[in-house]
């Protein structure tokens, strides 16, 4: 999936621990697009802008749209991926048909995330003191 850095900083003395989150930019296709990604092995509903492009990819590898003696040349009349794309053809040299329909079809999410897929954190927590009864009773604990 996609790659991000976080960074952390972590104080011995308060034990306070924190991760900065990161924008990270994702999107979701309309239905008439994800049927085509998932179509070509994507599984879910939520990609990358990349992920899309190599799904796209497979997707018309799989349906050998492509004309094998001109490869740059894509062939989509009478398929889905020719219906969203409003064309009968479009080669990669001139991509603009294909990005005029992810524009159309891609909704953009902005999730903030950390490193660990979980939301943003800070924890401040220290033990004044533990003690344990003899006779097996409850710990008792004493957070400040």
């Amino acid at each position: 999936m996609a790659s991000f850095s976080t960074s952390a900083q972590c104080s011995t003395s308060d034990s306070a621990c924190r991760i900065s989150p990161r924008q990270i930019k994702q999107v979701r296709p309309k239905v008439p697009l994800l049927k085509i990604l998932q179509a070509a092995g994507a599984q879910g509903e939520i990609f990358t802008v990349t992920e899309v492009m190599h799904y796209l990819g497979q997707y018309i590898t799989m349906k050998q749209l492509y004309d094998p003696r001109e490869q740059h040349m894509v062939y989509c009349g009478g398929d889905l991926l020719g219906e969203l794309l409003g064309c009968q053809s479009f080669s990669v040299k001139d991509p603009s048909p294909l990005y005029a329909m992810l524009r159309r079809n891609l909704v953009a999410l902005t999730i903030a995330t950390t490193g660990f897929n979980m939301p943003y954190i800070k924890m401040n927590i220290s033990i004044t003191s533990i003690s344990i009864d003899p006779h097996n009773n409850p710990v008792k604990k004493v957070w400040r």
